[in-house]
C-alpha cells in the first residue's frame, strides 16, 4: 500500500510540475502597440491606472533609448520619473494640441518642427507650463517631477542637467510617440 501512495503522490507532483510550466503566461509580443499600466515597485499585486491609448510597442521603446536625433525636426522627451511619484494620470499637451498621457515611470517622445514649443499639464486645477526650443536635429530632455503622500500629490517642471534627465528616461517605458508633420 506504501508503495501505491508513494506511485500516486509522484505522478500528481509530476502533473503538477508539467503543468505549472503551461500556466506561465507567455512573453508578451515586443512588436504590438498595447495600453500601458502602472505597477508599483512597492505593491506588485495592486494593479494601477492604464493609458487608455495603446503605448509604442516595446520594440519601439527600445528604439527610442537610442535616443537618436531626427535631422530634419526638433526631438523631445518629457520624462516623468521620481521616487515619489503617485499613481496619477497626467495630461501633457504640446502647443494646445491633443493631449498625451502619462504615468509615473513613464516618457514621451515627441518630433517636432524647429522652434519655439509650449508643453503643458494641468493637475488639481494648477496649470504649469514650460518652454522648450530647439533646431532640426537637435535632442532636448525635459522632466516632470511628481511627489505623493497621503495628504496630496504635487506636480511641477524640474530644471536638472541633460545628463541626468536622459538616465532617469532609460528607466522608463515610452507611452506616447509624437511626430509633426
Amino acid at each position: 500500500m506504501n508503495r501505491q501512495r508513494l506511485a500516486f503522490a509522484a505522478v500528481v507532483v509530476g502533473m503538477a510540475w508539467v503543468l505549472a510550466g503551461c500556466a506561465t503566461p507567455p512573453a508578451p509580443d515586443p512588436s504590438i502597440a498595447a495600453p500601458h499600466c502602472y505597477q508599483s515597485k512597492v505593491d506588485r499585486y495592486r494593479k494601477g491606472p492604464c493609458t487608455t491609448a495603446p503605448a509604442p510597442s516595446l520594440a519601439a521603446d527600445a528604439e527610442a533609448k537610442l535616443f537618436e536625433a531626427d535631422p530634419t525636426l526638433l526631438t523631445v522627451y518629457v520624462v516623468r520619473q521620481n521616487w515619489g511619484d503617485g499613481a496619477n494620470v497626467l495630461k501633457l499637451d504640446v502647443d494646445g494640441g491633443p493631449a498625451i498621457e502619462t504615468l509615473p515611470d513613464t516618457m514621451v517622445r515627441m518630433r517636432l518642427k524647429p522652434g519655439r514649443h509650449d508643453l503643458t499639464f494641468a493637475y488639481e486645477g494648477l496649470r504649469r507650463e514650460t518652454r522648450v526650443e530647439g533646431a532640426a536635429g537637435e535632442l532636448r530632455f525635459v522632466r516632470l517631477r511628481g511627489t505623493s503622500w497621503a495628504w496630496g500629490s504635487t506636480y511641477e517642471w524640474a530644471n536638472e542637467p541633460q545628463a541626468e534627465i536622459r538616465e532617469r528616461a532609460r528607466k522608463t517605458r515610452l507611452v506616447a510617440d509624437l511626430k509633426q508633420r
